[in-house]
């Protein structure tokens, strides 16, 4: 065989494996699974959550006064990097409380309370599908108590409830983000949210659930 057929029939077989090969990885390509579009990317520069919002009001002072107050939480969070950022929040509650014998009748007052709080918010550990965060937040609250008492004339702290007031307060707690799509997360919050109306701190909890959209890119 001269040199010129082995050449052809060389020139022959490497274009048929070529021609398979490049048949195959095309398959696999076309079979492949697309990219997933469900995962976060924590570039965002914000994000938003809204849900809703439950906390524990408890009295410290004089006979002991709990009530189960739920509402609406809201909070926008600017990321300074993947990791950490400063949000402002707010939690409007709501509730009533059971009270013991007292010299207005009233058997139970309806309470609520506003807030608007500020602080650092951490993202403690990611995973392309969730992360785990932590924040601390002081700011305000603004506590009406004497909804029950207008008619009568009594101030609340008749009844061992402060009167209304500004007060302090603070969130310290606990969030999980999962991941709906790269806009869209569901969230859940836990806190530790202690207020001081009156003399006294009140040793509230709370908790929220809801959604979070997140736009915007962090600089590289």
């Amino acid at each position: 065989m001269s040199s010129v057929e082995r050449f052809l029939r060389l020139a022959v077989f490497s274009c048929l494996f070529v021609f398979t090969a490049s048949h195959s990885l095309a398959q696999v390509v076309a079979t492949a699974p697309p990219l997933s579009t469900d995962l976060a990317d924590y570039n965002n520069r914000w994000d938003a959550f809204g849900g809703f919002g439950y906390t524990r009001y408890t009295t410290t002072v004089g006979h002991q006064l709990n009530s189960n107050m739920l509402g609406f939480k809201g909070q926008v969070t600017g990321w300074i990097n993947p990791t950490w950022g400063l949000t402002a929040s707010t939690g409007n509650y709501s509730g009533s409380v059971a009270l013991p014998a007292n010299v207005t009748g009233v058997t139970s007052a309806s309470i609520s309370e506003h807030m608007i709080l500020v602080g650092p918010d951490f993202r403690l550990y990611k995973q392309p599908k969730y992360t785990i965060g932590y924040h601390f937040l002081l700011g305000g609250t603004y506590g009406i108590f004497d909804t029950s008492f207008k008619s009568g004339g009594f101030e609340p702290n008749v009844v061992n409830l402060p009167n209304n007031q500004l007060a302090f307060a603070v969130a310290t707690g606990g969030s999980f983000d999962y991941s709906i799509n790269p806009k869209f997360s569901a969230r859940g919050i836990i806190d530790f949210q202690p207020t001081h109306y009156g003399l006294a701190f009140q040793k509230d909890v709370a908790a929220a659930v809801g959604v979070v959209y997140k736009w915007g890119v962090l600089k590289k």
